[in-house]
């Protein structure tokens, strides 16, 4: 039976604390009420709440959850209907455990359906929140709108995401096989050579023995370079975590060829996606700019959103000029933005420069992808051939010490 935490006052007007276990919150007021409490607020207590608070959704999950919520709040059903509707029967089980969770906060604990989304920051991040919290003071039209925003940009980033993982899958299993052909060549078959050919007083090529001196270092000395594997991404994450080491390992990063170029795209498309749906819910500036800062995990543009808050805050600035100071902008997305301010419409140009760094962005993921499958094969087949050619080389020398 689910347990109830309620805040209640006595005929005095002294405040307490009851527990209680009754079927459902109905039930929970009228035994109060009959014990002479006046109850001020009620809630369910979650005895499970830390477990729910490390549930991860998938990704397709959560798409398919703002979709549905999209359908339903746009057909004009009421926030709680949708909820309890979703908690029944969508079919996937632990995002029902969320929902049932959010369902309580809101419809039972009287919260905001934003706050209740707070619950499993493993699968709504803050600037994700913020989205909903903006749709939801602007009415359920709008909330309508925002989950719309949020399925399609989430389904955006999927897509990208199955798209590098397919083109890497094929070359990294043929990579793998290589390996493993390599390590038998060198770990069984060149030593035998090597005994073959000692006995019979011959020598293996440079090839050969170069090949199987790196092996030797290799087998020797595995555990340092495991260790070295470990331990170096891990000093750089301590090194991050300095807020200067931080600024420059990631201005760096954005300096890479392709993946920062793409992940500057992606990163500026986000921006404008979330600063275009909390912009047409009429929230200022400098929140919209914060709420943007907490979906952004590169402390480069961190700094530079930073930088756009104060000087639209503080300076007057345009929001344009403000971004093409940073420097991380695109030049013709603030323009574009510039002319949206101009014009007054300023939401359909964020909206503009959204989907053209998306699609900059998608068109750079399938150049790379390009690149890389005869980049890798080409890696591969040097690989193989090299071990080849020194097992041929051995061989060779071997048919030529008995003859």
């Amino acid at each position: 039976m689910p347990s109830f935490e309620a805040s209640v006052l006595d005929d005095r007007g002294t405040a307490h604390r009851r527990k209680l276990d009754a079927a459902n919150v109905n039930e929970a007021l009228a035994a109060l009420r009959r014990d002479g409490w006046f109850v001020e607020q009620i809630r369910p207590v979650r005895r499970d709440l830390r477990s729910l608070t490390r549930l991860r959704i998938p990704r397709k999950q959560q798409i398919h959850l703002f979709q549905q919520m999209q359908m339903l709040l746009s057909s004009g059903i009421l926030i709680p209907d949708a909820l309890g509707k979703l908690r029944e029967k969508f079919p996937h089980a632990q995002t029902r455990q969320a929902l049932q969770a959010i369902y309580a906060h809101v419809v039972e604990s009287r919260g905001s359906l934003s706050a209740a989304f707070t619950l499993f920051p493993r699968s709504f991040p803050p600037g994700l929140v913020s989205v909903i919290a903006a749709g939801e003071d602007a009415g359920t039209a709008t909330l309508a709108d925002r989950f719309g925003d949020l399925a399609e940009r989430l389904a955006y980033e999927d897509a990208n995401r199955k798209q590098v993982l397919k083109a890497c899958a094929y070359p990294a299993f043929i990579m793998l096989l290589a390996a493993l052909l390599c390590v038998f060549l060198l770990a069984a078959v060149f030593p035998r050579l090597t005994e073959l050919l000692g006995s019979l007083g011959g020598r293996l090529p440079p090839l050969t023995r170069a090949l199987i001196a790196a092996s030797t270092v290799m087998r020797t000395w595995w555990w340092a370079i495991l260790a070295a594997l470990v331990v170096v991404p891990l000093a750089l994450t301590a090194l991050r975590r300095i807020p200067a080491v931080g600024l420059y390992l990631d201005q760096l990063f954005l300096r890479l060829p392709f993946v920062g170029t793409i992940y500057r795209q992606l990163t500026v498309a986000l921006i404008c996606t979330i600063y275009r749906s909390l912009y047409r819910s009429n929230k200022p500036a400098p929140e919209i700019i914060e709420a943007c800062s907490k979906v952004v995990g590169n402390r480069a543009f961190l700094h530079a959103l930073g930088l756009v808050r104060d000087r639209v805050m503080i300076d007057g600035t345009a929001l344009s000029r403000a971004l093409e100071e940073t420097g991380l902008f695109p030049p013709i997305a603030c323009m574009t933005i510039e002319l949206g301010e101009q014009s007054g419409k300023l939401a359909d140009a964020l909206d503009r420069v959204a989907r053209f760094c998306s699609a900059e962005a998608k068109e750079s993921i399938t150049s790379l992808v390009a690149l890389l499958n005869p980049t890798m094969t080409i890696l591969v087949v040097g690989g193989v051939g090299l071990v080849m050619l020194s097992f041929f080389q051995a061989i060779y020398q071997v048919v030529f010490v008995v003859h």
